[in-house]
């Protein structure tokens, strides 16, 4: 029993050797893992609010839908129908019982059509539409449909499933509610009414599935170290074998016990490499953040880590003993003697040897470590395609030759916006230019990304080419990725059902086209605007990013956002111009702003932070009566200077009923009351009390004047006096600023003054381009207040802001938002060139992963290296006598080092020919099988003469230092041991080590 303790217990440094290398890459597996799960926690947690909130299946009958919904799911059938214009949109029925019901267990708004009939729809008031459909041409009355937030797009009718029964049903929609389990998974079959969560989580899947593979890779590069370390020693201890196996000791035994080594020596380096890989990585987070590179990452093991770890941890060990039990067992078969027996050998690979032998002989080493080496070579050139194959494309998605317009400060390209409209400006300069949006999907479980664009304009940005088919001329309809098709499995003439992006929602196009373009561009979905401003709730006439072809060339850093005057001021005051400044940079700038009026300038020097928006106030004064413009930054405004003791009158409603007293102020320029001022009407006069106001009383139906005096000047307003005027709020409505940019998000202010002398409670409503905001308002008689409500980015153009209380207006303001090529230029050309919205948004949520992803690589080296080492140590520890022989004869250390690489060179070149190629075939086989599919991107194998060349240096490279490292003992050592036939260690078994390590 004492041999098997002594084989068990006795480690040699080449023992230490082989647990080194299963340290490496056992740290480069944990490693690996521990930084791309926490990549995967970071984008999830990001994402965690948008929960699926329900699932969406679209059959093709009626029937099949309501036999596969559930009691609370609810079936919406449509028909396809052609409009006067020729476009096909759908007519969707609903049951507004199960809607509404549906709509109280979630959060999911599915219009309701008219109770009285009809069909609701994206128009501006009631007017008649002419549709076509499969069974029945029908005219339809088509009203406003108020829910901004449905599910469903605006451009679909919602009709009574009567309507739609008429008009031919092509198929249903089956909408079920997620519960609070399934709403943050990725549901199996349909698509998530919301994406986002559910995105990121499918595309983790792949990603756990390609470190599965990574597992292998890493487990192959350990039972190869294994089985040559456990090949030598059980050539050192053959004479030990003998006289076990001699003495009656079963081989299997024998086997069992190389086993148990094997693995126990593996189970210490997996244990060692765990607490590498957790340090190594953490350390170089801390050293990122050191060196000013930070990294957001959180590196940690956390429950779902171990989850992954502990299985492969346990494999590793598996792999480790099973290499240990094939070397023991090569050494036990047959006759005890055979164990004594040299290595050598007929088989496969000793004739393969001989082969090569005859054709190019080696100096030193022999042309039996070919064979082993091509294992560790393979999994080495399989590490390199696969970097390539994926910074080929994750290359054109991060970073591009031209310009990505987005909104400064946006984090995500999801969270910009940026008028359309200056994609036209870009063009109009020579640059081609293509506005888009992103939007996460996923179908049947399978992660996708979709992009909404002009196939136009992104054919010529992405360098796309229409491979198949025809370009989408209608909303409803889509071209195709190439790749993309191949995940899917769909093609031309095949429709997609689409769910929500980060909003709930559902749609359905026609896949018409299939393009083939460079790098991820090939496995997206290009759908068009409309129907990815459903998808991603974006505003009409904006998008998130613009991209463009080349780099566009300015001198603008900064720009002038907003400029904002009094509309009066009284001669000789000073007028405070306020001017809203934004730095669209990421570096520091200073700017000077000169303010003119009637020639006379006012300049002051702002200092602004990247993408830092700031207002600024410059004083200036007005010494002549009348208009007189402003100008700063090419904006211009327009004040009226009037006398300092001039007056206005406000507070008058623009109806009221006869024998009402409505209560007037009479204000100075400044807005200060004006006392003891007449106001007359119908030739009743009163006089204002201190605070400004009085009451003036209307009795004959019709139009009034009521006129205001006080020292010399006056005031005048008219009001409608009619017996249907309801006694409402008045309403003052202003914009500030009044001319914002495409950059500002402009104030409404909504004065409100109770004029009455009763007190008034309404609910006023604030409606400005599709947005709603809605007050309750008490007000005592003669009170006044004033609400404040942010408006959202508006496109240029003119806006209308307006105020209503019980179903009437109250008042109205217009104002205009500039936004011109200049600013268009001045976003495209300020730091974004060269990067695209999707590498900022990994910049910005990731930080910096350069150093991380380094040490990770040079894990990845190392594990090669120290793979190769042992496999080669195998081959030339059955050379100890020729290098014996050399040394004897007065070869130097030296001599014999440069003999060994120009044979390792040889070597080296062969396997690793052999190697790319095995390395190839694997990665094509994975790739057909959809295993190398990273959030829905396919990562095909890339094989050019730049990735040949790198990896043919890099094999023969590895191998040449792998040679060094396992003859370098040999060199040294003296003849006299080379040439023993047994190693001291086998003669001697008291002294556990090699006399040749």
């Amino acid at each position: 029993m004492g041999y098997r303790r002594h084989l068990l217990r006795r480690w040699s440094r080449r023992d230490a050797l082989a647990v080194l290398v299963v340290v490496v890459a056992v740290a480069f597996l944990t490693g690996t893992t521990l930084v791309v799960l926490a990549a995967g926690a970071q984008t999830t947690s990001m994402a965690k609010e948008y929960t699926t909130e329900g699932h969406a299946t679209f059959y093709p009958t009626v029937s099949s839908a309501r036999a596969a919904a559930d009691g609370e799911a609810v079936v919406l059938p449509t028909a396809t129908v052609e409009g006067a214009d020729g476009t096909d949109t759908r007519v969707v029925g609903v049951a507004c019982p199960q809607a509404t019901s549906f709509d109280r267990r979630s959060s999911v708004t599915i219009p309701c059509p008219p109770e009285s009939g009809g069909v609701t729809g994206d128009v501006a008031s009631e007017t008649k539409r002419v549709v076509r459909g499969r069974d029945a041409r029908l005219s339809l009355s088509v009203r406003p449909r108020h829910a901004p937030e449905s599910v469903l797009p605006p451009r679909w009718y919602v009709a009574n499933e009567s309507v739609v029964e008429r008009l031919g049903t092509t198929g249903a929609f089956v909408v079920e509610h997620a519960s609070a389990a399934s709403s943050a998974s990725v549901p199996p079959g349909g698509v998530p009414l919301r994406s986002a969560l559910a995105f990121f989580l499918a595309g983790m899947r792949q990603v756990v599935t390609v470190l599965g593979l990574t597992a292998a890779g890493a487990g192959v590069l350990v039972g190869v170290t294994v089985y040559g370390v456990t090949r030598m020693h059980t050539y050192d201890r053959r004479r030990t074998i003998f006289v076990a196996r001699a003495t009656g000791d079963r081989p299997t035994r024998i086997r069992r016990l190389y086993a148990l080594r094997s693995g126990a020596l593996t189970a210490i380096g997996t244990a060692l490499g765990y607490a590498v890989g957790v340090v190594v990585t953490r350390t170089a987070v801390n050293a990122a953040v050191y060196l000013h590179m930070p990294t957001s990452l959180s590196i940690r093991v956390s429950p779902r880590a171990a989850a992954i770890l502990l299985p492969l941890y346990g494999v590793v060990v598996v792999i480790g003993a099973f290499a240990g039990y094939l070397a023991a067992r090569a050494c036990t078969r047959g006759p005890p003697v055979r164990s004594l027996s040299p290595r050598g050998g007929s088989g496969w690979s000793a004739r393969l040897a001989d082969s090569l032998s005859r054709g190019r002989s080696l100096a030193l080493l022999d042309w039996r470590i070919l064979v082993p080496s091509v294992a560790p070579l393979a999994a080495f050139c399989l590490v390199v395609v696969l970097v390539a194959s994926i910074a080929g494309v994750v290359t054109p998605m991060v970073r591009t030759g031209g310009t990505t317009v987005a909104q400064p400060g946006a984090s995500h390209p999801i969270d910009s916006r940026v008028p359309e409209s200056y994609a036209t400006a870009l063009r109009d300069h020579g640059t081609a230019a293509s506005p888009e949006i992103l939007a996460f999907a996923v179908r049947d479980g399978r992660p996708m990304l979709v992009r909404g664009a002009n196939y136009g304009p992104f054919e010529r940005v992405s360098n796309a080419t229409l491979a198949r088919g025809r370009r989408p001329d209608d909303p409803g309809e889509a071209v195709i990725g190439a790749d993309l098709a191949r995940t899917l499995g769909v093609t031309t003439n095949d429709s997609l059902t689409l769910g929500g992006s980060t909003v709930p929602g559902v749609t359905r196009v026609e896949i018409v086209g299939e393009y083939r373009a460079p790098g991820p561009f090939d496995d997206q979905l290009v759908v068009s605007l409309e129907t990815a401003r459903h998808l991603a709730r974006v505003d009409r006439g904006m998008v998130q990013v613009i991209r463009t072809t080349a780099t566009v060339a300015t001198d603008r850093d900064t720009a002038v956002v907003g400029v904002s005057t009094p509309e009066r001021v009284p001669r000789n005051a000073t007028v405070p111009v306020r001017v809203q400044i934004e730095n669209l940079g990421s570096s520091r700038v200073t700017r000077t702003l000169t303010v003119e009026i009637d020639g006379r300038t006012r300049a002051t020097s702002v200092t602004l932070g990247p993408h830092e928006h700031r207002e600024v106030a410059v004083r200036v004064r007005a010494t002549r009566l009348g208009r007189h413009r402003i100008s700063v930054g090419g904006q211009t405004r327009s004040i009226r200077v009037v006398p300092r003791d001039a007056i206005e009158l406000r507070g008058l409603p623009a109806r009221a009923p006869p024998g009402s007293t409505p209560l007037v102020s009479v204000l100075g320029v400044g807005g200060a009351p004006v006392s003891d001022a007449t106001v007359s009407v119908g030739g009743r006069t009163v006089r204002t009390g201190s605070n400004g106001t009085a009451r003036v009383r209307l009795d004959a139906t019709g139009n009034a004047t009521v006129r205001a005096a006080h020292g010399g000047r006056t005031a005048r307003e008219t009001v409608t006096v009619s017996r249907d005027a309801p006694r409402s709020l008045s309403a003052r409505v202003r914009v500030r600023p009044s001319k914002p940019s495409l950059l500002t998000r402009p104030t409404a202010l909504l004065t409100l003054t109770n004029p009455w002398n009763d007190t008034l409670s309404k609910t006023v409503t604030l409606v400005a381009d599709g947005e709603r905001a809605t007050r309750r308002v008490t007000l005592e008689p003669g009170a006044r207040t004033t609400v404040s409500v942010g408006l959202g980015r508006q496109t240029p153009g003119s806006h209308t802001v307006r105020v209503t209380a019980d179903g009437r207006e109250l008042g109205t303001a217009t104002y205009r938002v500039t936004g011109d090529d200049r600013i268009a230029t001045a976003l495209a050309s300020s730091g974004a060139s060269g990067e695209t919205g999707i590498g900022r948004a990994i910049s910005t949520a990731f930080g910096n992963l350069n150093l991380l992803v380094a040490v990770l690589v040079c894990l990845a080296g190392l594990m090669t290296v120290g793979s190769t080492t042992a496999t080669v140590a195998y081959t030339v520890h059955s050379r100890r006598r020729v290098f014996g022989v050399h040394r004897a004869t007065g070869a130097s250390p030296l001599g014999l080092l440069r003999t060994v690489l120009v044979d390792a060179a040889v070597v080296g070149a062969v396997a690793t020919v052999v190697a790319l190629a095995l390395a190839l075939g694997v990665l094509s086989l994975l790739a057909n099988r959809d295993l190398l599919v990273l959030y829905g991107i396919r990562i095909p194998p890339v094989l050019n003469p730049r990735v040949v060349a790198g990896a043919v240096v890099g094999g023969v490279g590895v191998m040449c230092l792998s040679a060094v490292l396992a003859v370098a003992a040999l060199t040294t050592a003296q003849p006299g041991a080379l040439l023993s036939a047994v190693p001291r260690h086998a003669r001697d078994p008291d002294t556990g080590g090699d006399a040749d390590d």
